[in-house]
């Protein structure tokens, strides 16, 4: 894909999760996906009662193969200084475009507070997606002017995505893995969901084609011949469902 069209993916990816939210806690499964991250950032495992507009970003990018631009975090204050230290901040009055990051101040005390993602603008407006909007996925316009805006992360979709992610200092993957394995759901013919669509996401990247409809969500028989020659490839049971061994093999912890 383009840069244009990876923008696309990460603006169409996020579209599909509006709904998700805190009541009927149907967003367990974004953050289930933001745990799957290897290296986890910082280590942190999250919890289902955190703040999670940044691990919403992530997870999106993760579940579209984009780690490598859009840059996984759970904090948006630490998000925020992944891209100021890749030259990729810009302030407020910078002309955004989809699929760029946009975070918030709400009280002016010049630390950021809430990250979304821009889908589409207007002269005088942005279309935003954000987690924990209102303990949900939602969307919203908003002038290009108003005071929250404190500025701009603009992703590299420029870079080699697929490749994983750098380890930052201070991240120790390997602590919560045991934990990691053992929390994530068996997948089968029949599943579907955000985990389902991770699990597609990590195969294709891994040079299983999952078929013409890619991640999109339903453990169908495309998906289980793409998960059978990835078991054979390393060595699994060739059974076509993902439990523990095959989570460990696709990301990369065993």
């Amino acid at each position: 894909m383009d840069e244009w069209e990876k923008r696309q993916e990460l603006v169409r990816t996020a579209e599909a999760l509006i709904g998700r939210k805190e009541a009927d806690q149907s967003h367990r499964e974004i953050i289930d996906v933001y745990n799957s991250i290897r290296p986890l950032p910082r280590g942190y495992r999250m919890r289902y009662e955190d703040p999670w507009c940044a691990a919403f970003v992530s997870a999106v990018g993760e579940m579209c193969g984009l780690g490598c631009a859009v840059l996984p975090e759970c904090g948006c204050e630490a998000m925020l200084a992944l891209y100021r230290k890749r030259g990729e901040y810009r302030g407020r009055d910078y002309d955004a475009q989809p699929g760029d990051l946009i975070f918030y101040n709400w009280d002016g005390n010049g630390s950021v507070d809430h990250v979304g993602i821009v889908a589409a603008r207007s002269a005088d407006a942005y279309t935003v997606i954000e987690g924990n909007l209102s303990d949900a996925v939602g969307s919203r316009r908003i002038s290009r002017d108003w005071a929250m805006i404190a500025g701009f992360a603009v992703p590299d979709y420029g870079c080699a995505c697929g490749e994983p992610p750098q380890e930052t200092p201070g991240t120790s993957p390997a602590e919560p893995a045991p934990i990691a394995l053992q929390t994530l759901p068996t997948l089968a013919y029949g599943s579907r969901g955000l985990t389902v669509k991770a699990m597609q996401g990590i195969l294709i990247v891994r040079d299983c084609a999952c078929g013409p409809d890619g991640a999109d969500g339903e453990f169908g028989t495309n998906t289980v011949a793409a998960l059978r020659r990835f078991q054979q490839r390393e060595r699994l049971d060739v059974d076509g469902i993902c439990g523990v061994k095959s989570w460990g093999k696709l990301l990369g912890l065993n």
